[in-house]
């Protein structure tokens, strides 16, 4: 991989729908170039695919708050499972990490009110393996472009 694979994933990463010519523009090289590049890129499986951008907010579910669980380690997967596996209504786990050190996971979940987020706790809290939970309130994300979200 070269400077010119990492511009374009770098454009990529920055807008997964941008054209190969828009591409192209950026980086001065040709538009067959790009695409010949994209394709090995994928083929790869550098670029494993594309994701869209949620606006939370639109959804109604604007809240966004980081989850540091602690599990018994001795049936992981199936915990995990079940917190996976939790439905409430007006909240979604949008990622769940496995972290070493002091915290088992982290959870991103989104919610319409805090009111969601607390009945998400203590519904975590029904899952037996559950040992401790720590609960942060996320206010805003800033992107690597400066963008407040």
């Amino acid at each position: 991989m070269d400077n010119i694979d990492k511009s374009i994933i770098k454009a990529l990463e920055g807008n997964g729908r941008i054209s190969h010519e828009d591409i192209s523009k950026v980086i001065h090289i040709s538009r067959p170039a790009i695409h010949q590049r994209v394709n090995k890129l994928e083929a790869d499986g550098i670029i494993k695919g594309y994701r869209t951008i949620i606006d939370w907010e639109k959804l109604g579910e604007p809240i966004k708050t980081l989850l540091y669980v602690k599990i018994s380690c001795e049936n992981f997967k199936e915990i995990v499972n079940q917190i996976l596996s939790l439905e409430l209504p007006n909240v979604v786990i949008e990622e769940c990490h496995r972290l070493a050190g002091e915290w088992c996971l982290l959870l991103k979940i989104r919610a319409s009110t805090p009111t969601n987020i607390s009945n998400f706790i203590d519904n975590l809290w029904k899952i037996k393996d559950i040992k401790e939970t720590s609960t942060t309130l996320v206010l805003s994300t800033i992107l690597e472009n400066g963008i407040r979200k």
